[in-house]
Order: C-alpha cells, then sequence, then structure tokens
C-alpha cells in the first residue's frame, strides 16, 4: 500500500480538484468495508476521488491533525524571521503533538513533499499544496479566528512542506 499512495501524484491538480461523488463515496465505502485491503491503486478509481476522500477525512476529524494546543504555537513560528530560530521552533511546537498525530502528519507531509517536487506535472506547488491542506489539517477550536490567520496558516504549511526534512528530525 506504501508505493500505491504514490500513484497518480504527476496527475495535474492533484488534490486541488475534486473527485465526483460517486467515486468519493466508493473510496470512502471501500474503507469502512475493508480497511486493510481496500486497494486505492485501482487504475478505474480516479485519483481526484481518493484524494477528495482523504481531504474529508482529515477535515471531519473531531480534532485536527495540528490539534487545537499546538495550532496556536505553529501560527506564532510565523513571526520568527530567522529561518533556523523558525525551524526549531516548528520542531518544538510539532514535537509536542501526541504521538499518532505527529507521525501522521510526518507522513503526510513527506508525501506532499513529493507532489511538490512533480510541481512540473500536477502544477502542485507547496504553496498550492498549503492553501489545500492548510484548512484540512488545521483549524481553531473558535471559527471565528477561521478566515483572520489564512494567510499565516498557509505560511506555516508551506514551510513544513518546503522543509520537512528538517523539523521532522526529532529525537523520537
Amino acid at each position: 500500500m506504501y508505493l500505491s499512495c504514490f500513484a497518480g501524484i504527476d496527475v495535474e491538480g492533484i488534490y486541488r480538484k475534486s473527485g465526483g461523488t460517486t467515486q468519493i463515496q466508493t473510496v470512502k465505502d471501500g474503507f469502512e468495508r475493508a480497511p486493510n485491503d481496500f486497494d486505492i491503486s485501482d487504475p478505474d478509481l480516479d485519483i481526484h476521488a481518493v484524494t477528495s476522500a482523504l481531504k474529508q477525512y482529515l477535515r471531519r476529524l473531531p480534532t485536527p491533525l495540528i490539534t487545537f494546543e499546538v495550532y496556536d504555537k505553529l501560527l506564532d513560528t510565523t513571526n520568527v524571521a530567522d529561518r533556523d530560530k523558525r525551524r526549531d521552533a516548528m520542531q518544538r511546537a510539532v514535537g509536542s503533538l501526541p504521538k499518532v498525530h505527529r507521525d501522521v502528519l510526518e507522513f503526510l507531509i513527506f508525501h506532499l513533499k513529493k507532489v511538490a517536487e512533480r510541481e512540473n506535472e500536477n502544477l502542485m506547488t507547496s504553496m498550492n499544496i498549503a492553501v489545500v491542506f492548510a484548512p484540512t489539517i488545521m483549524r481553531p477550536e473558535s471559527l471565528s479566528r477561521e478566515m483572520t490567520v489564512t494567510a499565516r496558516k498557509n505560511e506555516v504549511v508551506q514551510f513544513l512542506v518546503d522543509n520537512c526534512q528538517a523539523v521532522f528530525m526529532l529525537p523520537r
């Protein structure tokens, strides 16, 4: 399954374009029926349906991937001008996530780095990825703050993608 997560990585608009409702439901049903056996590399399955299902899943988590407790810590890193100090602040913030959140975030961000590396084919720069994923993986407890920090959330996710090797080199 690990290798299959890179299928379609070069498709234009991966993660930006939405899949069809029926295909998205097929993906959701497949994971509900057989979470360990559902094959998302099926060539008849639209990659946009797979990516839409993933984004919906992450968006609907009761506690976001970047938890409420870490949300402001990461936003605060956007005020740090020095790149190395920002990286260090992000390492501390990411390191304070619960282990399962940190592990999933790390896997996701490294995957998104691979997507960004194929930007010539898929047209998904790290900024495009950040615009798509920031509201999906990080949200404030108070939705009234959601629109006031959009640019800063995008900046956090873009920095994570662009600097994933350095940020996630955490002591375990």
